[in-house]
């Protein structure tokens, strides 16, 4: 291993840090442009009779959950096949560790793309159900989320199994939700969270509850246009393709940045960045 940051990893930190100081792009500005009038919507659609008890009680339970279920979907030997195909011997997670920079890129490049795809029919289609396709909708768009996520993860060398792990890829997801803010400013907060014991402390806090019940009461808002069937179509995919493409890209530089982190001392990573 390396004694100080290789090319490949000094690119990967400039990398985050041009995309934390990026402008919003053109779906950006617009998402941010109309999240005004579909909060105030939302929090009309909120007093309805039991729009509340699905909020704190359905959506929540579900994305708790499907927090557990999804990282299980996570299929790891499949990850670790693709590797030994492109020529490395990876046979667990802890095999990972020892690849160089240029074989993470080329592990958890397509992934972005490919669950786009997938969340954005999947909110087309819920969007025709108008309003009672949102909570399905929701539980699926995070199923899929945090299995994109944890696929990030596990090609990084992360353990998506264990705990911390899985409370930092939930946290992901609720930072990306916050479509007031751009993916990468929200992001700082997570960033930080680089050593192990605070992971883990992350995982036996009493965040996790809050985070699913604000994760669930951000999408519901931000769906509240699939109550009009036709336009929730187009919305409701719009929207899931936005969000999706939100989560990877937190994710893909998140762990790689966590894993230069893991790798070298603030010391050396401050001497290698300003060489």
């Amino acid at each position: 291993m390396a004694t100080v940051p290789t090319a490949c990893e000094r690119e990967a930190l400039r990398e985050v840090d041009a995309w934390r100081n990026r402008e919003p792009n053109w779906m950006g500005r617009q998402v941010k442009r109309l999240n005004a009038p579909l909060h105030h919507l939302s929090n009309l659609a909120f007093r309805l009779p039991g729009v509340e008890w699905t909020v704190d009680h359905l959506v929540a339970g579900l994305i708790r959950t499907t927090n557990e279920i999804a990282q299980d979907l996570v299929l790891r030997e499949a990850i670790f096949k693709a590797y030994r195909t492109r020529g490395h011997a990876v046979r667990k997670v802890a095999d990972i560790s020892l690849l160089d920079m240029e074989a993470i890129n080329e592990a958890v490049r397509g992934v972005k793309v490919k669950y786009q795809s997938i969340t954005a029919a999947q909110g087309a289609a819920a969007g025709l159900a108008g309003f009672a396709g949102i909570v399905p909708d929701i539980v699926g768009l995070v199923a899929l989320n945090l299995r994109a996520t944890g696929e990030i993860a596990t090609c990084c060398g992360y353990d998506i199994t264990e705990a911390g792990e899985r409370a930092f890829a939930l946290h992901i997801l609720h930072e990306a939700s916050d479509v007031n803010t751009q993916a990468q400013e929200a992001s700082t907060s997570v960033a930080r969270r680089h050593a192990k014991q605070t992971v883990e402390q992350l995982a036996l806090s009493g965040s996790i509850r809050g985070m699913t019940r604000a994760l669930g009461l951000r999408l519901m808002q931000s769906k509240t246009a699939q109550i009009v069937p036709v336009a929730g179509m187009v919305a409701g995919g719009g929207f899931n393709a936005y969000y999706t493409a939100r989560v990877c890209e937190a994710a893909q530089h998140l762990y790689r940045e966590r894993r230069v982190h893991d790798r070298y001392t603030f010391h050396v990573l401050q001497e290698a960045l300003s060489a």
